[in-house]
């Protein structure tokens, strides 16, 4: 029966190559890298592919850089799985603490900025954010489907870089109408949305 490391040999080049990789050993350190990334990540709870923070970027980059050394042979398969779980292990705590202690959520994740609040554009902020304003028009316009800022109720950038926007209410309009000798009242409310 073979030894663990004559098995890691045929079917990965070994834990850290000696000899150049074959098609085969590139394709079994793939699956095998691909496989063990998706199993960790999943276990992490990491957001990569949502609403990424600036945390779960750097993470991302990470990751993409490691398991891609893993893949060529250019670092150990052991060690890129024990390098990647690390990673992620430390990306899972910082979220949950983010979760649970706000102060560190703005620590590792930044915090929210308002850029306009009842239709008055924050300028201050909006330098802060590094934001002109053709930026925020065309978040307006993705976002909310509106163009005069008069009609915003609150704009803010949000952690994760995009720009939240609430609208203002509309009051609702009411037509009536009359009509004379036994004909009913017509009474029709919108708010025009």
């Amino acid at each position: 029966m073979s030894t663990l490391a004559e098995i890691l040999d045929l079917l990965f080049g070994g834990d850290h190559p000696e000899q150049p990789l074959s098609a085969g050993h590139v394709i079994g350190r793939s699956l095998i890298m691909y496989l063990m990334g998706l199993i960790i990540v999943r276990a992490g709870k990491s957001r990569l592919l949502a609403r990424a923070t600036a945390l779960d970027v750097i993470l991302a980059f990470i990751l993409g850089s490691l398991i891609s050394r893993g893949i060529t042979g250019s670092a150990t398969l052991s060690g890129t799985t024990v390098a990647v779980a690390t990673l992620v292990a430390l990306h899972w705590l910082l979220t949950a603490l983010a979760a649970r202690y706000h102060w560190v959520g703005n620590l590792v994740k930044g915090h929210a900025r308002i850029l306009v609040s009842h239709g008055q554009i924050d300028w201050t902020n909006m330098r802060r954010s590094h934001l002109s304003e053709h930026d925020l028009r065309e978040e307006m316009r993705i976002n909310a489907n509106i163009d005069d800022v008069a009609e915003i109720q609150e704009a803010i950038k949000e952690r994760s870089g995009e720009v939240g926007i609430v609208r203002k209410s509309r009051q609702a309009q009411v037509v009536e109408t009359r009509v004379a000798e036994g004909v009913q009242t017509i009474r029709i409310e919108w708010n025009g949305m």
